[in-house]
């Protein structure tokens, strides 16, 4: 029993760490920086969650689970949140610049007339 514990402690510690890696590696382009920051962040639980399997510890095990869920709803809000915000705040600028379009062409037909 012992030896199937390890065996998957160490294959979480494996996908904990390779969660890691990737959102590391998606934290250095800049259109990914901040999910990918996010996604890194999420899988430090899931490494201690990891840790307590591989020690036979239900407290380290339990600790971690629950904090690798609480970091993981956080994730799901803040990347839907903020996709919803660029959206609006780019159709937003895009009426800006229209409106300054418009003004600008306004005073330069004004400047031509007189």
């Amino acid at each position: 029993m012992s030896f199937i514990l390890t065996a998957i402690g160490t294959l979480i510690l494996l996908l904990s760490f390779a969660g890691i890696a990737f959102g590391v590696y998606m934290s250095t382009h800049p259109k990914t920086r901040e999910p990918g920051t996010l996604f890194a962040i999420w899988w430090v639980p899931g490494l201690s969650a990891a840790w307590g399997v591989m020690l036979r510890d239900p407290v380290t095990f339990v600790i971690g689970s629950f904090c690798f869920l609480v970091a993981g709803i956080t994730f799901f809000i803040h990347t839907n949140g903020s996709r919803k915000l660029s959206a609006r705040g780019s159709r937003d600028a895009d009426r800006r610049s229209a409106r300054t379009t418009r003004e600008n062409e306004t005073r330069s037909d004004r400047k031509a007339a007189s």
